[in-house]
């Protein structure tokens, strides 16, 4: 079993919920700014060696980060150094989303003897926005700070923070600012600088792949040429429609796994004569044939193993994954499965026969079986989703047996909600719960996305 998670909390406007606003508030000067001072500093650098151009300190109080610049996945440790001992400070982590809107997060932090704040030793005092020392805190616990984008906050609605995508940018800043408490200095900057948090490694490369063209909408992304072969990864998302895969699937690529984002309702797009859509509106009648082609094309990358091909779906996209790999295990070895559920629905937004289909003909509904699935069905949950009942399903899932005779596979985590998909370090959101309470998983959603993303390259890479 995964280790376990804080159970979830109600939302409630506390003073420390209105004094983080504040402290985020003062902090939206210094991001306004940003994007003329934090340019990312030079990739690859090590840590230690320098502040990237624009980043600053006052009187010796410096920021230091132990990965400046690293993948988006990757933790990387955050210091203060240079403060007087036991000096009180507010750091504040911020960053812009693909909207250019801002995103912040800010906790307040005691200096030791030495005068350092070390974010991986140390947890924020009253345990706001986070409970526990952690060096990504800051950056998991980031808010949207724009008025229109703010009232979602406690509204029940999920939300996330979701950067330029990756192929227009390959990387995105974020802005660490520390800020004097009390005393003459209170609420005077002290020091600041970027990390750099990159989708694509060097030599990461990308292609739009369209209906028009290829028969499917899709970004696929692949590792640097002359890489090792290694599995090939088919993601794509659930009932939110569009492309919410695209930040997975770059970051696969940076770990060497050839990967597509696929797009397989809701995409956009209008057919060439104007009359509609070319993909459908709603999970409606979705032939699973759209999907094995765009594994077959996803094969042919020079870096794609096809023997180890896998497929990764969220949500209700947790049903076709597990579809194709019982049905098509001549294509598809292995299957991770996010907030899964272990049957087959019916349509969302469609009044068609079923909500996926094979050869023209609707899937049943009902349990899906698992034993012809010739690798391993990981099914990742949490036991707190209010959007439906993940955890009895990840149950439901280890509990059968493959082609191979062993048992699929479950990490189920604690107090962690619908949100459990994907890489760490994003931002996940909150759900509605019982009678109109907000519950915020965010914190446990992240533990279980840090913890389950190792245990999903790893299942990958064997």
């Amino acid at each position: 079993m995964a280790p376990t998670a804080r159970k979830a909390r109600t939302v409630r406007s506390t003073p420390a919920v209105r004094r983080r606003a504040a402290a985020a508030a003062a902090a939206l000067a210094v991001l306004a700014g940003a994007g003329a001072c934090s340019g990312p500093g030079p990739s690859g650098s090590p840590a230690g060696s320098g502040s990237p151009a624009g980043d600053r300190d006052r009187a010796g109080v410096r920021v230091e980060a132990e990965h400046g610049t690293a993948l988006a996945d990757r933790p990387t440790g955050v210091r203060v150094t240079g403060l007087r001992p036991h000096q009180e400070v507010t750091v504040t982590a911020g960053a812009k989303d693909q909207r250019r809107l801002p995103w912040s997060a800010s906790g307040r932090f005691t200096a030791d003897a030495k005068g350092v704040v070390d974010l991986g030793e140390q947890g924020p005092r009253g345990g706001e926005p986070y409970a526990r020392a952690d060096g990504m805190g800051l950056v998991s616990s980031m808010l949207p700070q724009d008025p229109r984008a703010a009232r979602k906050i406690g509204s029940g609605d999920a939300f996330s923070y979701h950067p330029p995508a990756p192929a227009l940018d390959r990387s995105f800043p974020v802005r660490l600012t520390v800020t004097a408490e009390g005393g003459k200095e209170d609420g005077e900057e002290l020091a600041d600088r970027s990390l750099t948090r990159e989708w694509l490694a060097d030599g990461v490369g990308h292609e739009r792949l369209t209906l028009g063209k290829d028969k499917i909408d899709g970004e696929l992304y692949t590792p640097p040429e002359g890489s090792p072969k290694k599995a090939p990864v088919l993601v794509f998302g659930g009932s939110e429609g569009g492309n919410s895969g695209e930040y997975t699937a770059a970051l696969l690529a940076s770990h060497g796994h050839p990967a597509m984002s696929l797009c397989y309702f809701d995409c956009g797009g209008t057919s060439s004569d104007g009359k509609g859509a070319d993909r459908p509106d709603g999970i409606d009648m979705i032939d699973l044939g759209y999907f094995t082609r765009a594994a077959k094309r996803l094969n042919q990358e020079p870096s794609a193993d096809p023997r180890k091909l896998a497929v990764m779906g969220n949500s209700r996209g947790s049903e076709v994954a597990q579809l194709l790999g019982q049905r098509h295990p001549e294509l598809v070895r292995d299957v991770i499965a996010y907030a899964p559920s272990s049957k087959v629905n019916g349509p969302l937004d469609g009044a068609g026969p079923g909500a996926w289909a094979e050869h023209g003909k609707p899937v049943p509904q009902g349990p899906i079986r698992l034993d012809e699935v010739r690798g391993t069905v990981l099914a990742v949950a949490g036991d707190n989703d209010k959007m439906w009942g993940s955890a009895a399903s990840a149950r439901d899932i280890a509990g059968q047996h493959g082609a191979s005779g062993q048992r699929h596979r479950q990490l189920t985590y604690e107090g962690a909600g619908h949100h459990v998909n994907w890489f760490p370090y994003g931002q996940p959101g909150q759900e509605g719960g019982a009678d109109g309470a907000v519950v915020s998983t965010s914190a446990a959603d992240q533990r279980a996305r840090a913890d389950s993303w190792p245990r999903v390259l790893k299942l990958l890479d064997r």
